[in-house]
């Protein structure tokens, strides 16, 4: 998996503001206690009182906030001391928030899953997050909605409403494809379904369609609970010693660690059309 977010974050203020309120209003109407992760340099982008601000709705209630490095770098590039640096500048602006709501400060996700691509990396990085309170946050379901959502803004901009119907339908349809994928992918490791963890961006084509992807959930009749909460199960506990420079979902990392073969290849890929329009 991969994701830039660059191309999947809002620019401006304005357009942040109502994406987040979007989001946060879906969220509280089917009691989704989301985890949102900051990029701290995002908040800086936006201005630091009006990122703030959007920040701060995100701790009310069932919400929490997690560390997502400050520029969101790939680690793969980076030395130990630059990647420690990511981490404790990515902290400027949800630790204070999180504080204020009176709730703990604790989950850390890598940009692009990207956990160390040498075992040297991996256990220092993992060392440092552990002695500065971090859980490292996983996630078990990707749909690619980055590379969904730089087709939809595309689409936008140049007015192609065909294309942005035809999109949405594609999007959902490959996420329910992608739900179900993962779901078998992981009762194979383990003979029953953990909880699962969606890694969704803060985005456009999200903002407008989380209704709807909420519903694929819904009509599978799965709860939402918080990550907190999907990560208590037992297959969570095991230990992280996947090394690799990809950033697989934890399905693909458990199924090495527990000596589970399983066939990647078996993943649906997004269409072609949508990753290669406007390019």
């Amino acid at each position: 998996m991969g994701d830039d977010a660059v191309a999947v974050s809002p620019s401006n203020a304005p357009t942040a503001e109502e994406l987040n309120r979007k989001l946060l209003s879906a969220f509280t109407h089917h009691h989704v206690p989301v985890t949102g992760f900051v990029v701290q340099k995002r908040v800086e982008e936006l201005g630091i009182a009006a990122g703030t601000q959007i920040l701060r709705k995100w701790t009310n209630g069932e919400f929490a906030l997690g560390n997502h490095t400050y520029s969101h770098p790939d680690v793969n590039q980076l030395s130990l001391a630059q990647i420690e640096d990511e981490i404790v500048r990515g902290e400027a602006v949800f630790i204070p928030l999180m504080k204020q709501a009176d709730k703990k400060p604790e989950f850390f996700r890598f940009p692009m899953n990207h956990t160390g691509e040498t075992k040297e990396k991996h256990d220092l990085v993992s060392a440092f997050l552990s002695r500065r309170g971090y859980r490292l946050a996983t996630c078990t379901i990707d749909n690619s909605d980055y590379l969904f959502n730089e087709a939809y803004v595309r689409m936008l901009a140049k007015r192609d409403e065909h294309s942005v119907r035809k999109l949405q339908l594609e999007y959902l349809s490959y996420t329910d494809i992608e739900i179900d994928y993962y779901a078998g992918l992981n009762k194979q490791i383990f003979g029953y379904e953990p909880p699962q963890v969606m890694v969704l961006h803060d985005n456009q084509l999200n903002a407008d369609m989380i209704e709807q992807l909420l519903a694929l959930f819904e009509k599978r009749q799965y709860k939402f609970v918080s990550l907190e909460t999907a990560q208590s199960d037992s297959a969570y506990r095991i230990p992280d010693t996947f090394v690799t420079k990809y950033g697989p979902m934890w399905g693909y990392r458990w199924a090495a660690e527990q000596g589970v073969k399983v066939d990647g290849s078996r993943e649906p890929e997004p269409p072609e059309w949508i990753v290669q329009y406007g390019k």
